[in-house]
């Protein structure tokens, strides 16, 4: 609070004096599939993030930060600050955003004078090879890449730099090249504040070696590191070009982990991952740092979401807001400077038609499910019918439910053929009474039980084939079922899985298996034999 005081102090000073303080530059850094659980200041393991860390302990680091659970609705949240059921970008085939509609945060920017600039990808939120979506949105210059489904992200770059392509060679790797076009666009506007969506490749799918690798046999820790990496060589840049102490960084990440390994929480998995509603799903890290603005070595348990970027990023660089501007988003800058602020009393996250509304302890699904998350996010708990203080939060909940979507929320759980209610794996799960289970009911033969009970933990690997060979067998437990796509309906059907996503993309030949999303599985199965 000193250190804010005398911030503040230096600002009126300087005011007193006619001389305004110059306005920062601010770069937006949204990382891909990265999550909560591969950040290691969040307790995330077993990813080595020390740039991240070091930035989180001499600036500011959020608790409690909530994207949407998949990269349009993600992206789209972010700049416009709206809820997706506002802008149609509930899903990543309905997330082109049409800024004549709803107004971008780049354009309210450039509108106040701010040089503006993306680099990375864009997403879902303009169409495939869209050269010319980055100028639509208001972007001033852009390096992205557009491919959606090709594999150029990485090796031998293909990407659009200021609306022309920009073909690298076959050794040249993507995220240096749109590095070095960020630190040109910096040097080359170091006479006006720059506003920078740097929207990361890092570390979305196809999983392969970066120029740090030694092997192919960490792809995704490798990713990892090397986009902490990045952000190393980005503070030195900023240094470099005597442009770090008035640049705010914000980093964060657009929806929960996916590949191999998840990672854990404090030696715990999370509760689903890409593409779910469940904590491990939405929950995001988010750091911000500035040397000259931000007091440091702070934590923040405020809630906040993907709306409050925005009107944030506003109040940081001094913007009042148009008039007939309209937004979900709530603006935690008086946080970020060392203010208490207004904190938000819940946040809001949907893909597709699924949805929630939750404060710091309680969740309410659209569906009317209602669960506790002071474990969050490696759990989900049913909440006690006695708990007085669940019971005052639930209708708390439906209350501002209703009057965000101007819609009443279900009394009670989705209809029975929407399959049972996801099972919650336990925290810590007992691995041998687990497999035990699946053992006597001849999912597991006993010869092959010590399998389980050794690689089904945090630090292992699992065969992918030997993975779907035992969730085929799972499902016929249950029903019938003759591929792997039918017994991942089935699973999912009964509770077992929340998410069919990793399991189609590691349960098979030639892939791997995370151990702890293993013990995960073999945990909730074990429970589903034992409920009637």
């Amino acid at each position: 609070m000193k250190l804010a005081g005398a911030l503040l102090g230096c600002l009126f000073a300087a005011a007193a004096a006619g001389v305004a303080p110059s306005r920062p530059n601010i770069i937006v850094v949204l990382s891909d599939d990265v999550g909560l659980s591969r950040i290691g200041c969040y307790g995330g393991a077993p990813f080595q993030t020390p740039h991240l860390d070091r930035l989180a302990a001499t600036g500011l680091r959020f608790e409690r930060c909530y994207s949407m659970p998949l990269c349009g609705p993600s992206r789209a949240a972010l700049l416009t600050g709206l809820y997706p059921f506002r802008t149609g970008a509930v899903d990543n085939n309905t997330a082109v955003l049409d800024p004549a509609r709803h107004r971008t945060l780049p354009a309210v920017m450039r509108a106040a004078g701010y040089a503006t600039c993306t680099l990375g990808k864009l997403g879902q939120i303009a169409g495939e090879g869209e050269a010319g979506a980055p100028a639509r949105l208001a972007f001033d210059e852009s390096m992205l890449w557009m491919g959606r489904g090709t594999p150029d992200r990485y090796w031998h770059p293909r990407y659009i730099r200021n609306g022309a392509v920009a073909q690298g060679r076959p050794d040249q790797y993507g995220p240096d090249l749109t590095h070095d076009f960020l630190v040109d666009f910096l040097q080359r506007h170091r006479d006006r504040p720059c506003f920078v969506y740097y929207s990361a490749v890092l570390t979305h799918f196809p999983f392969t070696r970066t120029p740090d690798s030694r092997d192919d046999k960490h792809p995704v820790e490798d990713m990892v590191a090397y986009l902490d990496k990045q952000m190393g060589r980005l503070v030195a840049d900023l240094e470099r070009l005597g442009l770090r102490e008035n640049t705010l960084l914000l980093f964060t990440s657009d929806n929960g982990p996916q590949g191999n390994p998840l990672g854990t929480i404090r030696g715990a998995p999370l509760v689903g991952g890409k593409g779910e509603v469940t904590e491990g799903g939405v929950r995001e890290p988010l750091i911000i740092n500035c040397p000259a603005r931000v007091p440091g070595g702070r934590v923040c348990r405020d809630l906040t979401d993907f709306t409050d970027i925005f009107p944030t990023v506003l109040e940081l660089a001094g913007i009042t807001p148009p008039p007939d501007l309209r937004l979900d988003g709530r603006s935690i800058a008086p946080q970020i400077l060392g203010r208490p602020g207004q904190p938000r009393e819940w946040v809001y996250a949907q893909v597709g038609k699924k949805y929630f509304i939750a404060d710091q302890r309680y969740k309410l699904y659209g569906d009317g499910r209602f669960v506790d998350i002071g474990d969050s996010p490696v759990a989900e708990k049913p909440v006690a019918t006695d708990d007085a203080a669940g019971a005052a939060a639930q209708q708390r909940l439906r209350t501002a439910l209703t009057q965000l979507r101007g819609q009443a929320v279900a009394d009670s759980p989705a209809p029975a053929q929407a399959g049972h209610t996801p099972l919650r794996a336990d925290a810590a799960p007992d691995l041998a009474a687990d497999v035990q289970v699946l053992v006597e009911h001849k999912l597991i033969v006993e010869a092959a039980a010590g399998y389980w009970r050794t690689n089904a933990v945090a630090s292992a690997q699992l065969e992918g084939a030997r993975v779907a060979e035992l969730m085929l067998a799972i499902a016929r437990h249950f029903k019938p079922a003759a591929t792997g796509s039918e017994a991942l309906a089935v699973l999912q059907q009964e509770g077992i899985l929340n998410s069919q996503s990793y399991w189609k993309q590691h349960a098979r030949e030639g892939e791997q298996c995370g151990g702890a999303n293993v013990a995960r599985l073999l945990n909730k199965t074990a429970q589903r034999i034992k409920t009637p």
